[in-house]
Formats: structure tokens, sequence, C-alpha cells
């Protein structure tokens, strides 16, 4: 299926202009085709393998959906929505192999048995779709492509790149890190990214001479960039691009919020515009104890003085809610703890809370803010649910 390896190539490298103007075609044909490639593109950042887009047979895949469907003999909703699904089978089959829900459909009962074991896994995504998962059982070992050639090292809950032999080419490999955990990585050029829980970095595998170095982030991070004047180095988080030459500074960016917001410790950076969106009138220079709030709808940044420890204190373990709604508030736990929560109790949502929690355990914490509002809640196992 054509439209599956322009979605694969968009993703993995980079299209010509001529499949730029078809797949730009069939994104505006319906909001079902954006909406698919939407989900695709949010699993890969995720560290999922989409390498199976290359070899589609949608027609042959989509009959052993359906037939999984009916053996299993889900309840009546679910096959309502495929019945109805049906006329789009051709492009839907497409998010079905490459996200989630079509995984599902084909897991046996030992995949089902280690997927919650899996989910803790850190995960990286190589430059050709291979995936591997760092245990969170083991704590020292070498990083290998499918080659045996060695990309890095493993120490604990970090990865150093700094000992790799340097590429002629550039490599991108994609690193995640899932909710409850939080990791680091040491870059090619001994740059430092302390990873918060719930994020994605994608990075070379080694920066090469002659151009920036660059990395995108969807998720929380903390960067030690090493000072390199002639190779500027730059995050990009959505349609933002931080630009450094050497500094510490903090980005949160992940995809639900609305702004994406940086943090600067220590250097100088400049806020701008992606470089295809670029406006030299949004660009914004950030001077350290400030903290830049993006507008992701409008491309331009509002500043203030700020105390960047309460940003930055991810890094030792504590969570810092300050001001905060408590609909936000979950958001933050949910990845910091590493569970699901469902709000029943919707009075609770807007009420505003401040307070700093360190080796507290998700019910010490629910137990705080019941000691204010009162409300029960249930735990069980990795699923929180706030009763009305």
């Amino acid at each position: 299926m054509e439209v599956a390896s322009l979605i694969y190539k968009k993703l993995t490298s980079k299209l010509d202009e001529s499949e730029k103007f078809r797949l730009t075609q069939w994104l505006q044909a319906s909001e079902e085709n954006q909406a698919i490639f939407d989900t695709i593109e949010m699993f890969y950042h995720n560290g999922g393998d989409i390498s199976g887009l290359t070899q589609l047979d949608a027609n042959r895949a989509w009959k052993k959906v359906l037939k999984r469907q009916l053996a299993q003999k889900r309840q009546a909703r679910t096959k309502q929505i495929i019945r109805s699904s049906y006329k789009y089978a051709a492009v839907l089959l497409i998010a079905f192999v490459a996200g989630y829900a079509y995984w599902n459909f084909n897991k046996s009962p030992e995949d089902i048995t280690n997927q919650n074991a899996k989910d803790q896994d850190i995960v990286i995504v190589f430059d050709n779709g291979e995936k591997i998962r760092l245990s969170s059982e083991k704590r020292q070992e070498e990083l290998l492509d499918k080659d045996g050639n060695r990309l890095g090292e493993r120490n604990g809950n970090q990865l150093d790149y700094s000992g790799k032999e340097n590429l002629t080419e550039l490599v991108y490999n994609t690193l995640s890190v899932p909710n409850g955990r939080r990791f680091d990585i040491v870059l090619s050029d001994n740059s430092h990214v302390y990873l918060n829980a719930g994020s994605s970095l994608r990075y070379p595998v080694n920066f090469i001479p002659g151009k920036k170095r660059q990395v995108y982030l969807e998720g929380e991070a903390f960067f030690e960039v090493s000072k390199d004047k002639d190779h500027p180095f730059v995050v990009t988080s959505g349609n933002m691009d931080v630009e450094v030459l050497g500094t510490k500074f903090n980005v949160n960016a992940y995809p639900e919020e609305t702004d994406i917001n940086t943090v600067l410790v220590e250097g100088s950076v400049r806020l701008n515009a992606t470089e295809m969106q670029q406006d030299p009138s949004t660009s914004v220079m950030l001077v350290p104890g400030h903290i830049a709030h993006w507008d992701k709808t409008t491309k331009s940044a509002k500043t203030e003085e700020v105390d960047t420890e309460l940003y930055t204190s991810w890094m030792q373990g504590k969570l810092v809610l300050k001001g905060m709604r408590f609909k936000d508030i979950m958001r933050k736990l949910e990845r910091h703890y590493g569970v699901s929560i469902q709000n029943k109790n919707k009075k609770l949502e807007d009420r505003v809370f401040t307070a700093t929690f360190d080796v507290e355990t998700i019910e010490e914490v629910l137990n705080t803010f019941v000691a204010e509002t009162d409300f029960d809640y249930l735990i069980e196992k990795e699923q929180i649910t706030i009763l009305e």
C-alpha cells in the first residue's frame, strides 16, 4: 500500500517533493486520514515499531483482524464499531498494524501475561525500525545493533554513547521512557540528557562534523549541553526549536499540555518556531532564572522570572505542585507513579493545591489531598478510581 510506505518514509527519513505532495493529498482528503497519521506518529515517537508498514498486505491483514475479532466474541458494542468501520478498512488497517489496537487483536496469552513487565522497560528504536528493550532488572549491558556492532553502554539508569566510534552518516535512535521511571543518556558529544517519566528522545548515534547537533523531544528533559561554538545544539519539540551553544536548561513538552515550557538554569538559549515555520518576530532570547511559555498555537513565547528548582526537582525524584489544578495534578501523578487515574468526582478538577512530595507512595499522596478535600478512592493494581 503506497500510503503506508509514504508514512513510514515520512517518519523515519525524508520524502522528496513528489512524495510530499501525494502524502499531503491523502492527509487532506479526510479527517480520518489525518487521525490515522497522528496515531501512527504518536506510536512511533513513543518507541513503537512501524517497520511492518513497508510490507503491508491490507486485504489479508484486515481479514486476519476480523477473524480474530469474531473468534474472541467481543461485546456487541465493540463488534458494532468494527462493522461500521469496515468501509474504511483499507486505511484504518494502517493504524491497526502500526498501533496498539492491531497488536491487541493478535496477542497470545503469553504476550498478555508479559505485557505489564514490558511496559516498564526502557525502549530503544533503531533507525531501521529494529526495537530493543532495556529491562528494569538488568543494570549493565552493551548496546549492540543487529550486526553486533557496539553502539553504546548501559550503566544503571544511564546510556552512554560517548565512547562510540565516529560514523560518517547521520543515524538516529529513539529512546522512550515509560511512566513511573526516569533515565538519562550521554550523547556522542558528551552532552547529558535526563529524561523524565513518559518521555522520548530521538537523537543521533553520532553527531556529524559540519552539521548542527539536533535532537527531538516529546515529554520532559533536562539538558547539560557540551560547548561547541561551531555546532549549535537544537532541541526540537512540537513546533518549537531551542537553540544553544552550551548551557543547562529544562524543557517540558508533553503533547497533552497547551504550552511548551523552557526553564534556563545556566547559559543562554534562543527559542524559535521550527525551521519550516520560522518568523524572526517570534524569536525569544532566554536568560538564566527565567521560564519561557511557548504557545503552540501562536508560535510565540512569554517569559518570567522563576525559582528554577521548582522545575528541575523531578531529577531528584521530587514532585512539586505549586498552585496547580487537580485535573493537571492527575497527569503528573500518572507519569510519576506509572498509574492510570479515572476521576469521577468532577468537583475536584478545578481545586487548586500546593504541595511537595518526595518518598511518599501514591496512596500517601492521595491521602494528603483527602485531608484537605474529603473524597473516596479505589486502588486496583495500577488503576486508581476517584469516586463521586
